[in-house]
């Protein structure tokens, strides 16, 4: 498909085929797309929990407000932000020069440490655009998937053993779309949503 193609037809799918399943290798080639997601010094704050044992999604339908989807689907995935990434800032710059390192590696530690509030910021944008990236590749690649909320947290966390330092940001269910899909709802125009050079500015007509 077109790239294009693949946005127009990516929709948020709320009922699956629960008899289609992934495999592993499978998620490799997804998620080594997914790899190549833009993020803030490169950090790369995402982190996915596949979930794919039928009773650890049946315990996460029941974190996630009882909503079937996600027990029907191939695999539920917690999209995961990493609130101390920084912190790998020396791992991920290790193979530049020396002198970048030098440069880098104390600029991002010194950027982000003891500011709680960004720290939460970056994980959630980090995780937000790799879990964007997943969902396109994932319909390029003919699969069907769904980003949600609505979920406990605190529940969540608990159950795919989520460390301190990592935040559930959403979860993406994904897999074969079972049922007639609903015409997509109501989308702001352009001029509504794109203003030139200042938020009273024109709108983009």
């Amino acid at each position: 498909m077109e790239f294009s193609e693949i946005v127009a037809r990516r929709r948020s799918i709320k009922t699956y085929d629960s008899s289609k399943t992934i495999d592993r290798e499978e998620l490799q080639h997804l998620f080594a797309e997914v790899a190549l997601s833009p993020s803030a010094f490169n950090l790369q704050h995402w982190t996915f929990v596949a979930v794919m044992d039928p009773d650890q999604k049946k315990k996460l339908r029941e974190a996630a407000w009882d909503q079937p989807q996600v027990e029907e689907c191939s695999v539920a995935l917690v999209v995961c932000g990493k609130l101390d990434a920084f912190e790998d800032v020396e791992q991920i710059y290790q193979e530049t020069p020396d002198e970048v390192q030098a440069k880098v590696v104390p600029m991002v530690r010194d950027f982000y440490r003891g500011k709680e509030q960004l720290q939460r910021d970056e994980a959630i944008r980090g995780a937000t655009l790799a879990a964007m990236t997943l969902m396109l590749c994932a319909k390029n690649r003919g699969w069907d998937t769904g980003p949600m909320i609505g979920f406990d947290s605190e529940a969540v966390s608990r159950l795919v053993r989520l460390t301190p330092n990592f935040i559930p940001v959403m979860l993406v269910v994904l897999g074969t779309a079972r049922g007639d899909i609903r015409p997509r709802a109501y989308r702001r125009p352009v001029a509504e949503f794109v203003r030139i050079d200042a938020l009273d500015g024109p709108g983009l007509s």
